[in-house]
């Protein structure tokens, strides 16, 4: 009866080792979030890219105060964007990082609080 059951379970794992397959996770275009707020200080970001082939960013307007980090623009595959952000004393300010991927695109809403404290008055 021992001798079964060892040769029972023996057939069971032979089953399901060869039932596993492996498998790639394909992914069309996506990141690991579509907003984000910044505090006033200045700061380095990352966003993570998440794609099945190559992808580009870039930002939707030209700004001063946020840059792509070069190197970082462009990437095949799971990938990170690096932003570098300025310190704010300004305003509430904002821009879209768009993610582009063959006919897949994705838009990274960015904005940054302002330093209300760090007032000049002249």
């Amino acid at each position: 009866m021992k001798n079964k059951i060892i040769v029972l379970l023996a057939s069971l794992m032979a089953v399901v080792v060869s039932c596993q397959t492996d498998f790639e996770k394909i992914y069309t275009l996506s990141v690991d979030a579509y907003e984000y707020t910044l505090s006033a200080e200045g700061e380095r970001m990352h966003i993570y890219v998440y794609c099945s082939s190559s992808w580009t960013a870039h930002l939707d307007s030209e700004q001063d105060w946020i840059r792509i980090l070069p190197g970082t623009e462009r990437g095949e595959g799971i990938g990170v964007v690096r932003l570098e952000v300025d310190y704010n004393d300004v305003e509430v300010r904002g821009v879209n990082l768009i993610l582009k991927s063959g006919e897949y695109i994705q838009t990274v809403h960015i904005s940054q609080k302002y330093d209300s404290t760090h007032w000049v008055i002249k």
